[in-house]
């Protein structure tokens, strides 16, 4: 054990500046994100390019995990106004055991994207315009990091050279 301490200490003498920098931005996000991070420093050729692909990575799980529970929240407020439950504390195990609700769910839910299901829900209820203006720019960010793996080349970015979301660079901890 104290010769892996040792070994690890003499990495992190060995890293760059920039390179303590961005091991420190990674453990921070890593941190925030609730990933742990196992540093294997041997193993990588150029640690630099390594931290940005680990950064990135992290970002763009975290973002897209975010994304996943804002859509099945707004599925779920479809289901609860098109399916009835009279106890609430009952989830959907015995509506998946119907063949109306699986359709519904295999050939509309799924089929769906998150903004028109904003529309539904909207349409339900009053969404408070916050709430609705911020599952927009998610939206937005999402499809920028999810369809593109060089989003700060898309058109809406190129003038910053970065992804923004409200103003902050969305690859830092600020922005995230």
């Amino acid at each position: 054990m104290a010769d892996q301490k040792k070994k690890l200490q003499g990495q992190m003498t060995a890293l760059t500046r920039a390179e303590r920098k961005l091991r420190s931005e990674v453990e921070e996000i890593a941190s925030f994100v609730q990933m742990d991070v196992v540093w294997n420093f041997e193993r990588y050729a150029d640690l630099t390019t390594s931290l940005r692909i680990m950064r990135d990575k992290l970002i763009r799980s975290h973002i897209i995990a975010q994304y996943t529970f804002i859509d099945e929240y707004l599925t779920m407020i479809i289901c609860n106004y098109y399916f009835y439950r009279p106890k609430k504390e009952i989830w959907y195990r015995e509506l998946w055991k119907t063949k109306r609700f699986r359709v519904f769910m295999h050939h509309l839910m799924d089929e769906m994207f998150v903004l028109k299901k904003l529309s539904v829900v909207e349409a339900i209820k009053d969404v408070p315009t916050d709430v609705s203006n911020a599952v927009k720019r998610i939206n937005d960010v999402r499809n920028a990091i999810a369809h593109t793996l060089f989003p700060e080349q898309r058109r809406r970015y190129m003038k910053e050279k970065k992804v923004t979301y409200r103003g902050s660079d969305l690859f830092s901890m600020e922005g995230l």
